[in-house]
């Protein structure tokens, strides 16, 4: 009879082992899985941030080409208008010497356009200042 127990209680010992074997062997796999599950989280995160700093990149370029645009417009209407109004005023002096005001183009008093036209300016130099090469110290 005291063998029988004790062969019983080996055999609970053993079987306990097992389970606690078997126990460790699923936190390693636990512990891979986690770290891989970590470094795919992490890969997403810089991947994401590159993502965000190429879009933000192209922001600024989109920004900069329109600064420029707006800071010339101004410009290229006036030389528009200087080329479309001297052929004009060749064949009226021509015609009739009939004296006539003509428009003079001026700068438009709407303070959003001045704005605008402001901001575009300032950001062209900023941008221009950003593309100067200095000597590194």
């Amino acid at each position: 009879m005291k063998k029988e127990i004790h062969d019983e209680t080996l055999e609970e010992i053993l079987l306990e082992d097992e389970k606690e074997i078997l126990k460790n062997g699923k936190k390693k796999k636990g512990c891979l899985a986690r770290l891989l599950m970590v470094l795919i989280l992490l890969l997403i995160a810089f991947l994401g941030f590159i993502f965000i700093q190429q879009y933000l990149l192209d922001l600024e370029a989109q920004a900069i080409v329109s600064a420029a645009r707006t800071a010339t417009a101004v410009e290229n209407e006036e030389k528009e208008m200087e080329s479309e109004s001297a052929p004009v005023e060749a064949e009226k002096s021509e015609e009739t010497p009939v004296e006539t005001a003509t428009p003079v183009p001026t700068a438009t008093e709407d303070p959003a356009f001045k704005r605008t036209a402001t901001i575009a300016v300032q950001l062209t130099d900023v941008a221009a200042f950003q593309l100067t090469a200095t000597a590194e110290p």
